[in-house]
């Protein structure tokens, strides 16, 4: 796979370098995933997550049909990976698994969302770029009922599906919003559109940002949504079976950056542009000085999508005190057992009586 940070080192701020002791800490958290996490039914975010009906309800895929790159299981993944925002990882799986059958179906199926759009009579829907620009989807302060200011009276899926997603007013708009886009695209379904995207010109990694910017056109999809749906359908280490999607794209690039990845790179003392392309990088970095093979032989030498998986997951108390595999469960005794600098970064930290910190 290509690597796009490959500039001379004179060329990236001193300052989102990775030190001696950066690359030390992250290798030792990285030990710790793979040991405890990885491969696991445990792992959040990974593609193995969106097959388990007990961990996302009604939301879960077929494995084989995932691996064939099915456009309807693709799309149901895509609409369950978009939840995941602003929200404890935790929280959204208790919404994914308590959704009906019925209410999943329709907000999962694209062809279902089109017909609905063209037999509607807003004109606020009829497009992508209306859609996002001009309606006005919330929900009512006291009813928590959908609704809008521009068609009160007017039934609509949109205020339905903003009801039955449980977030917030207009995320009812994220599933239409995903079918319009795809159609405008001119592709069938989300596999269309990654061959579409192969068939262009340009180089793996190009491809790969080309995805990322297509996915990114959906509503409420942001880069980190977009990462996230990617890496499980095209990063080898993270998947469930073989990603349909590996061949031809840089899986490299697809990094996920959430706020418990920003608190690892500040535990560590990064102090580089807070932009996500310099977060990116930086995890990027990290992982080119970390041999994955030498702690897996399974594994990709240079993988970052793995190597911010476990700065992720190492700093999120929530989804470690929700796992019976956690070792924070095992009390003083297991956490003395770390590396120094290892503990004295644990959300988790038991030996010193320190409050377990959100």
């Amino acid at each position: 796979m290509g690597d796009i940070w490959s500039d001379a080192p004179a060329r990236v701020p001193r300052n989102e370098r990775p030190t001696p002791s950066q690359i030390a800490t992250t290798r030792a958290v990285v030990e710790w995933y793979l040991a405890r996490y990885h491969r696991t039914a445990d792992d959040p975010g990974v593609a193995a997550m969106f097959l388990d009906r007990e961990r996302v309800g009604a939301f879960a895929i077929d494995s084989e049909a995932l691996q064939r790159g099915d456009d309807s299981v693709l799309f149901r993944m895509l609409v369950a990976t978009a939840m995941f925002q602003r929200r404890q990882d935790v929280q959204i799986l208790r919404i994914l698994r308590r959704m009906p059958a019925e209410d999943v179906a329709e907000v999962t199926d694209a062809a279902s969302l089109l017909r609905l759009v063209d037999q509607s009579r807003c004109e606020r829907m009829k497009s992508n770029d209306t859609l996002i620009s001009r309606c006005n989807l919330t929900k009512h302060p006291r009813t928590r009922l959908g609704c809008c200011a521009f068609a009160p009276r007017l039934a609509c899926h949109l205020k339905r599906h903003t009801v039955v997603l449980k977030r917030y007013g207009h995320f009812g708009k994220v599933p239409t919003s995903a079918a319009l886009a795809l159609r405008e695209a001119g592709v069938s379904g989300l596999g269309g559109l990654y061959r579409d995207v192969l068939r262009s010109s340009g180089s793996p990694f190009h491809r790969a940002r080309e995805l990322e910017r297509r996915l990114s056109a959906i509503w409420r999809v942001s880069t980190k949504i977009a990462c996230m749906f990617l890496s499980a359908v095209t990063n080898p280490d993270l998947a469930a079976g073989r990603p349909p999607w590996e061949q031809g794209v840089d899986w490299t690039h697809f990094v996920v950056v959430d706020s418990n990845v920003d608190a690892f790179l500040a535990s560590v003392g990064y102090r580089g542009r807070g932009t996500y392309e310099a977060r990116r990088a930086m995890v990027q970095r990290i992982a080119r000085r970390i041999d994955l093979r030498e702690l897996d032989g399974r594994l990709h030498s240079y993988n970052p999508r793995v190597v911010q998986q476990a700065m992720y997951l190492f700093m999120s108390a929530t989804n470690r005190r929700a796992l019976a595999r956690d070792c924070s469960h095992e009390g003083p005794t297991a956490c003395a057992k770390c590396p120094r600098p290892v503990r004295f970064r644990c959300v988790l930290d038991r030996t010193q009586g320190k409050p377990n910190r959100a």
